[in-house]
């Protein structure tokens, strides 16, 4: 009589993982294994340099690895007003990791969609100045991705 509770118990359990039902604890499973900062869409992200933003309804994984800054920096005369560049990293699901550029300068692309979400660079933050350097650490991307 204990073995078939136990058998039953089991049974139970396992059928959780054949269920449609349980495909949202799945999906929630998606970001658990990471060290992560939440990803809300249609609102303002700000992104720090190698954090790892998730959503788990979406199943996306964001980050970026790597920025250009040419923009003109205050107390500087220059030609042009320059542009920010930055290279973002999305996975989705279970497609492949998708690489891709966003720039500050409207004069080049500032928007993209990619597997139907709409990825848009808002800022670059700080604004570069005469005689301070910068580390990728310093930066915060601000971002809208909408669905």
């Amino acid at each position: 009589m204990r073995y078939k509770g136990i058998i039953a118990l089991l049974t139970f359990l396992l059928s959780g993982l054949f269920f449609p039902g349980c495909e949202l604890l799945q999906r929630n499973d998606y970001c658990s294994n990471f060290d992560i900062e939440e990803l809300k869409l249609n609102e303002i992200l700000e992104m720090r340099y190698s954090e790892l933003y998730c959503n788990a309804e979406y199943e996306i994984r964001l980050s970026f690895d790597s920025l250009q800054d040419s923009r003109c920096p205050i107390g500087a005369a220059c030609v042009w007003e320059g542009n920010g560049r930055v290279q973002l990293i999305l996975k989705q699901g279970a497609r492949n990791a998708t690489r891709f550029w966003l720039n500050t300068n409207v004069n080049f692309l500032t928007d993209t969609v990619v597997n139907g979400l709409r990825f848009t660079l808002v800022d670059m933050l700080p604004y570069p100045q005469v005689d301070k350097d910068y580390q990728l650490d310093d930066y915060i991307l601000q971002m809208n991705i909408s669905d």
